[in-house]
């Protein structure tokens, strides 16, 4: 099993992300942040 390692400027991308998508919806700003962090579980699991 790897690690993932996330940089200051990876996390402040999907903060951006979020506020972005929240300027129209809460809910779907929440939902897609929250998918793109467990997608990296993923690579975690299998990081080929």
């Amino acid at each position: 099993m790897v690690q993932v390692n996330w940089t200051d400027s990876a996390l402040q991308d999907l903060n951006d992300i979020g506020d972005y998508i929240a300027k129209d919806s809460l809910k779907y700003a929440e939902i897609t942040v929250l998918r793109l962090f467990e997608s990296v579980d993923i690579l975690e699991n299998h990081p080929l």
